[in-house]
């Protein structure tokens, strides 16, 4: 966890210190706001649209409820069980980031199958990128879907689930020389060899368990599409993702604090109010908005925290009683108000080039100070969460060492 000094150390770029000094300097926050405003304004309305498909309903039902934590006797959830067949895609938005949408397609690899047909009557160029989901083998239909895809401009992702299954199943025919890691990769080599036997060139194979996202490759196929997507698609695609490894955790904890600077410099040019007793004045409905939000993405409010019980078949007070800051519901324009106080009495130390304008800076220090600090302490309460649920779960492709440095830093033994 960040010492009390690191928390309140302002750290920003020297574009956003030049651009800060400037409208110190100018009395041109208002406009500073406004432009900014805008940015922040997009960062909360970024669409997502990802294409899932397979041949089988069950499999991608599995992932697309997955993602979006939920079972299927939720209301909202793709169905599991069989049914017929749809002919269209149907949209699951995410329950938290209802522009984030998982599209299910229409299944592959039908008698009469035509995977050029297929491409055009999806309309390829509504989404993002592809998905494509095999529960055993990729066979020659999915190899030409990818191709097609492909030719559309489009990125697509092969993801080969129930791997669990697979291995399990190897487990019990070789109990005595059953290595897990080995039969992953052979696994792998297996789906490498079925694409590459269809002219597959260097495909992006993701093995996913359609029980636990925390266990083997889902954590690459966040970092592939990371790299692969435009940066807020990417950023949109990771506030949806569920909190199911420490590495994700840490991702969206350092995607907050990138923005810190811009949702501060808001909150204090726009319909800003003066805090009691200090020098501050800011827009506390929108660090609330703002602050609810973090939480929400870390799972610190009541429906995540419901769900993770029911994972770890626990009471959901023995969960709430793990966290130690406020959940989601909790956090109202008191509250606010007492930790910008709180943040005040620190002494947020400006960036050095700032220091002349610390008069008109200072309700930037504070408010920024107190958010820094307000995400270090959801993101340290969310990892005791997962940890919790890291002691229920037997098993992760997690690294141990990262593991054990999370439970070090929250002091743990």
């Amino acid at each position: 966890m960040a010492t009390k000094g690191e928390n309140d150390k302002i750290a920003l770029s020297e574009k956003q210190i030049q651009d800060l000094k400037a409208a110190f300097t100018t009395g041109s926050l208002d406009q500073l706001t406004k432009h900014l405003q805008d940015a922040f304004s997009s960062l909360e309305n970024i669409s997502l649209n990802v294409a899932v498909v397979g041949e089988s309903g069950e499999d991608r039902a599995n992932f697309i409820n997955m993602f979006r934590d939920l079972c299927e006797e939720d209301e909202g959830a793709a169905l599991t069980r069989k049914t017929e067949a749809h002919k269209t895609a149907v949209a699951y938005p995410h329950p938290k980031y209802p522009k984030v949408i998982l599209w299910d397609l229409p299944d592959v690899g039908n008698p009469g199958f035509s995977a050029k047909r297929y491409v055009e009557k999806m309309e390829v160029a509504s989404y993002d990128f592809f998905l494509i989901i095999a529960s055993h083998h990729f066979r020659s239909f999915h190899a030409k879907l990818a191709h097609y895809v492909k030719k559309a401009g489009k990125g697509y992702y092969f993801v080969r689930s129930k791997v669990e299954a697979d291995l399990e199943s190897v487990r019990q025919s070789n109990p005595s020389s059953f290595n897990e890691v080995v039969t992953l990769q052979k696994i792998r080599e297996d789906c490498l060899q079925d694409l590459q036997a269809e002219k597959v060139r260097s495909p992006k194979i993701f093995l996913i368990s359609s029980i636990l996202l925390s266990k083997y490759d889902f954590y690459l196929l966040e970092e592939t599409l990371e790299q692969n997507l435009d940066l807020p698609k990417s950023q949109s695609f990771l506030l949806a993702t569920p909190n199911s490894s420490h590495r994700i955790l840490e991702k969206k904890k350092d995607m907050m604090l990138e923005h810190l600077w811009l949702v501060a410099v808001v909150a204090c040019g726009i319909r800003t109010e003066a805090i009691p007793d200090i020098s501050v004045v800011c827009n506390v409905d929108l660090l609330v908005r703002t602050m609810r939000g973090y939480c929400i993405s870390f799972g610190l409010e009541e429906e995540s925290l419901r769900r993770t019980a029911e994972h770890v078949v626990q009471p959901i007070e023995q969960l709430k009683a793990l966290v130690r800051c406020p959940l989601a519901h909790a956090v109202n324009k008191a509250l606010v108000v007492e930790l910008l106080i709180q943040a005040a009495s620190r002494a947020p130390n400006l960036p050095k080039q700032l220091v002349p304008m610390a008069s008109v800076g200072l309700s930037f220090a504070v408010v920024y100070s107190m958010l820094k600090t307000f995400v270090e302490d959801v993101a340290t309460n969310a990892h005791r969460l997962l940890v919790k649920v890291f002691m229920s779960h037997k098993g992760t492709s997690e690294p141990e060492t990262l593991v054990s440095k999370v439970l070090e830093n929250q002091g743990h033994s």
